[in-house]
């Protein structure tokens, strides 16, 4: 769901012409998913007591492992090579979304919970 709304926002941004096939699209694409990954690893890891960072490696994994399948059948029925870096960039932007994600809604979560518990 979170793939088809970040393809959406960047279509949206780029134009629907030739959108797919040109460098602004991947970049908008890229910077969205990041934007939508970090808000979502936030919030997990505000939600989530115990192992954080556990949860949200799972979720990364799952993302990264459906972006690479995706790669893979379209190598195998559409004939589109696979090119390592296309899925190495998204990685590393989705581990630094993990990181940033999880420890910003760690600390949200105690800085609400010390205001709390101050009134």
């Amino acid at each position: 769901m979170l793939l088809v709304l970040a393809s959406t926002i960047a279509t949206l941004i780029v134009g629907a012409g030739n959108a797919t096939q040109s460098y602004s699209f991947i970049v908008a694409l890229e910077v969205v998913g990041f934007i939508i990954s970090l808000i979502l690893f936030t919030y997990l890891a505000y939600k989530q007591i115990k192992q954080p960072y556990k949860h949200a490696f799972y979720v990364a994994i799952l993302y990264w492992l459906i972006s690479l399948s995706m790669g893979l059948l379209m190598e195998i029925f559409l004939n589109v090579p696979v090119v390592p870096l296309a899925f190495l960039f998204p990685f590393l932007l989705n581990v630094i979304a993990v990181l940033l994600g999880t420890l910003g809604g760690i600390q949200l979560r105690q800085k609400l919970s010390t205001r709390i518990k101050a009134i």
